[in-house]
């Protein structure tokens, strides 16, 4: 079997409903390059937003009540980060493995953590993250095994469409620390993704073999997400076809029998990591890559309803539930606004705003949250990262685009988190809450730092949501190596 240099992909044309794939198109210098104005910018007066946002708030929470635990109680000596832990921050479970998910979301948690309160030892917890994360490479086919054990044991040496989490922490952290190998790092991942790990238009959204060959069971988001397991039997669902070979109809989750198979899925958080990787290098090759994804976003998206769909059969027509995550609505409101600042053309405000809309049919006025009520009209989970990004993008939408409406939302929303899930105990954050379910008749699993057992549940969607406010409500803020002269409240100087 010869090994595969290139996979199809990257024009997009687009007949009725239809995507055509055609040869990747090379980047050419200057081209779909961003625009410079801030014409679109609607930001209210500062003094409006210092009455709505209390950035020292903000910072205290972000740092003192989190990550201050996170840096002391997870980084181990050699950078393997351990992130099922119980209240107390002891290691809880069995779970002994570092996912490139897991351990690239808490780095870039990590990352911004520094910029917004830069210490020596917060730097030199990221940097031993960053060195084991570096090590989880694979040298000879590239990429990044998906686990490996805390001394780089390799558990699954599949490339997933969860290693967008390697180039966001990479960018994010030569972008505040001034290190070039991250970037270079990133930059060199970002040429494999592309050219190795693409469906259509976009990269990063499904999972393949060690040498990028063939997929591997599990694609994106489907079984084998949770932890590593035996290849499926030929022919079962989940299991590898060869290249350009239809997926096995497996359908979305949910799906009838016999309904549309799900062969495609936009991954928004490689679309996440190229936006990061282009503010940190502002590479004109990174640029092309992001406009023509944004090329497909706006052919894509569902202007009937207000939505970009992220899954889709094999003719690229959309499949599944519109609001069946609608957490990811407000992520891709977040994701499509940063585009725009970034240069990308103010229409996708719009789009995102909309999108937006959508999510906030799911939201619940009586608990101040989204979702909480199950198909069957019960009490239902409602995890803590929906709730973040409701909080990052009302806020978003607000000062940037002059949505003062949102607010409510916002206050309303962080109220929540502040009630229900921060610990104000032993620091942190909880995982869940059950509305009319006191946290402490659902047993002592209800107070853990961890949501399941397996490295997934970090810091990455909190950091998110206080960064990118602690950022907009900054008039000055500029992106760059993190110094303590930038935030006053820092504790430690470089």
């Amino acid at each position: 079997m010869t090994r595969r240099t290139k996979m199809w992909a990257c024009a997009v044309v687009m007949t009725s409903s239809a995507v055509v794939l055609g040869a990747r198109v090379e980047p050419q210098r200057g081209a779909a390059q961003p625009a410079s104005s801030a014409a679109w910018l609607k930001r209210p007066p500062t003094e409006e937003i210092r009455k709505n946002i209390d950035r020292a708030w903000m910072t205290q929470a972000a740092i003192g009540g989190m990550m201050d635990y996170w840096f002391k109680h997870s980084v181990e000596p050699n950078g393997f980060i351990q992130e099922n832990l119980d209240r107390q921050w002891k290691p809880w479970g069995t779970q002994r493995e570092a996912s490139i998910n897991g351990q690239g979301r808490q780095l870039y948690s990590m990352a911004v953590a520094y910029e917004m309160a830069p210490s020596p030892e917060y730097k030199a917890a990221l940097t031993r993250g960053m060195d084991f994360l570096m090590k989880m490479r694979d040298p000879e086919f590239g990429g990044y095994y998906d686990r490996v054990g805390p001394n780089h044991e390799i558990i699954n040496d599949n490339k997933t469409g969860f290693s967008s989490f390697a180039i966001f922490s990479l960018a994010e952290a030569g972008r505040v620390t001034g290190d070039r190998r991250y970037t270079d790092a990133a930059m060199v991942f970002f040429r494999e993704m592309r050219d190795k790990m693409r469906e259509g238009p976009f990269i990063g959204t499904g999972n393949y073999r060690r040498d990028f060959m063939l997929r591997a069971p599990g694609g994106f988001g489907g079984p084998g997400r949770g932890g590593p397991g035996a290849p499926a039997a030929p022919g079962a669902p989940g299991a590898a076809a060869a290249p350009g070979a239809a997926a096995p109809p497996t359908g979305p989750p949910g799906a009838a029998p016999g309904g549309p198979a799900r062969r495609y899925r936009i991954n928004l958080h490689a679309f996440e990591a190229l936006l990061s990787l282009y503010d940190t290098t502002k590479s004109e090759e990174v640029w092309y890559q992001i406009a023509q994804e944004l090329k497909a976003i706006e052919r894509l998206y569902d202007y009937k309803i207000g939505y970009l769909p992220e899954s889709y059969d094999e003719e690229w027509k959309p499949v599944g539930n519109p609001s069946g995550n609608p957490g990811h609505l407000f992520e891709w409101a977040s994701l499509l606004s940063r585009a725009v600042e970034l240069g990308a053309d103010p229409k996708f405000i719009e789009l995102g705003s909309r999108s937006l809309d959508l999510g906030l049919k799911s939201y619940n006025e009586e608990i101040g949250g989204l979702g909480g009520v199950g198909a069957d009209g019960k009490p239902a989970r409602m995890l803590w990262w929906p709730q973040s990004e409701v909080v990052k993008a009302t806020a978003n939408y607000a000062i940037l685009h002059g949505r003062s409406e949102l607010w409510r939302y916002h206050h309303k929303t962080l109220e929540f988190l502040k009630r229900e899930y921060f610990d104000p105990k032993d620091g942190g954050w909880f995982a869940d809450y059950v509305h009319g379910q006191p946290r402490a008749e659902r047993g002592e699993r209800a107070f853990y730092k961890g949501s399941v057992d397996g490295p997934e549940w970090g810091a990455y969607h909190q950091m998110s949501m206080f960064h990118d406010i602690w950022r907009i409500t900054d008039p000055d803020y500029k992106p760059g190596p993190a110094m303590a002269s930038r935030n006053p409240a820092t504790r430690g100087k470089e």
